[in-house]
């Protein structure tokens, strides 16, 4: 009897896998994703008992998902519901990679439950037509994946932010230090704004910590940075991330202990081992501003991460339209 249970689930994940190498073949996330379902039939294979089967179809199905969502994406890609949105996601991911030192081998696929980024096939997950104000949690996401890549500046065979992401809470914590170092004040906004629920400001869970805890440690990760690189990192933080908390919640964004990690301790690490990372304004947002509102061309020097700070200042400042909006992904998809 539990042969056919195991037949069953092994000929489900085979062709689950064999549709993502199908789709798109030679990537190294089909392969990956055809690589762990080989792994997990020889285990299914080997099946001891009931509740051994139990716990192997949980594997099971969530790496069905993985390969299905990838399948997805990539035929979504072929037929985009909006090409400039998925153009700016392709431009954003391979900027930031660029940035971190780490290989752009992350796949992209559109889902309609929140974001997420699995580790198994390096699959990022986004709604399918994200805007502009929507993207920084991008950079969130592929955090995860930055975590497990980015490499010591004198030791390759070394992960140093790898070392201190040792429990759930660590890992989003220093997701959000990365997002929050590469793209400035544009990642705390866009989750102040757009993703937090006042109601649940103090709310955790077994995987992630609370919105004011994280929002705290976006704070103190721009005031390190202002200490090591200037003040502008610490205004923004004064002028657009703190009312913004406050107007949501009617309070300050600090609160009583202290967080899982240090934002000054992973600011360190990402400033010695990932300098090229690191969100530098300049005058460069000024000049996305003016690109946006089209009262100049695009200008040499203006990367995602200015355009994407340039769409919320627009939008903090009553001047963002829906052109705002396409014009930021049309700059995008063209690296700013």
């Amino acid at each position: 009897m539990i042969d056919d249970h195991v037949a069953a689930e092994i000929d489900a994940l085979d062709q689950a896998a064999d549709l993502a190498l199908r789709t798109e073949p030679g990537t190294a996330t089909a392969r990956s994703l055809r690589l762990h379902a080989d792994d997990l039939i020889l285990e299914l294979r080997d099946v001891r008992d009931w509740g051994h089967l139990r716990h192997l179809r949980q594997k099971a199905e969530r790496l069905r998902v993985e390969a299905l969502d990838y399948a997805q994406a990539v035929l979504l890609r072929r037929h985009a519901l909006d090409a400039d949105a998925g153009a700016a996601v392709t431009a954003l991911v391979d900027f930031l990679c660029e940035r971190a030192g780490v290989p752009a081998d992350v796949a992209v696929a559109a889902c309609a439950r929140s974001e997420s980024f699995t580790r198994a096939s390096d699959l990022l997950r986004l709604p399918p037509s994200p805007d502009a104000w929507h993207l920084p949690v991008l950079a969130h996401e592929l955090g995860h994946y930055v975590i497990r890549e980015a490499a010591h500046v004198r030791d390759k065979d070394q992960r140093p932010l790898l070392e201190r992401a040792d429990t759930p809470h660590r890992e989003e914590l220093i997701a959000d230090c990365y997002a929050t170092y590469t793209l400035g004040p544009a990642y705390p906004l866009s989750c102040v704004r757009l993703r937090v629920d006042p109601e649940e400001a103090d709310v955790t869970s077994p995987s992630h910590p609370s919105w004011r805890t994280r929002v705290r440690t976006m704070t103190e990760l721009l005031l390190a940075m202002s200490q090591r690189h200037g003040g502008t990192y610490a205004r923004a933080a004064e002028a657009m991330i703190a009312p913004a908390w406050t107007a949501l919640t009617g309070e300050e964004p600090d609160g009583p202990g202290d967080p899982p990690i240090p934002a000054t301790a992973v600011f360190d690490l990402l400033d010695r081992h990932l300098p090229r990372a690191r969100y530098v304004p300049g005058g460069q947002v000024g000049a996305a501003e003016r690109a946006l509102t089209g009262e100049e061309r695009p200008s040499p020097g203006i990367t995602p991460a200015h355009v994407l700070n340039a769409v919320w200042r627009l939008r903090l400042g009553g001047a963002a339209t829906r052109d705002t909006g396409r014009r930021a992904l049309a700059m995008l998809a063209r690296g700013g």
